[in-house]
């Protein structure tokens, strides 16, 4: 049997330090825990993958973190969506 994992989240640094910005500065003042969730968030190779196999997890399905593509205009919307498939598809190769 395989184990999937739904609505995993990531972060890219670029959505960190753009759109994700101000969640990145809240969770920040929270220290040493935040800063290992920013690195997990941020992490879709190597680390995440050693993380899956050490769970028996066979695929995660990943999710842009908070706050996502909804509460932009919808042109806006899809050139992030586009930039953060583009980050993940490299991910993959």
């Amino acid at each position: 049997m395989r184990t999937v994992t739904l609505e995993e989240h990531y972060a890219s640094p670029s959505f960190l330090d753009g759109l994700g910005r101000e969640l990145k500065a809240q969770a920040l003042k929270f220290g040493a825990a935040a800063a290992k969730l920013f690195e997990q968030l941020c992490d879709v190779g190597e680390k995440r993958i050693a993380e899956m196999d050490a769970a028996k997890i066979d695929m995660q399905v990943l999710s842009l973190t908070s706050p996502g593509t909804e509460q932009l205009e919808a042109a806006d919307a899809m050139e992030l969506a586009r930039e953060e498939n583009d980050f993940l598809a490299d991910a993959i190769r």
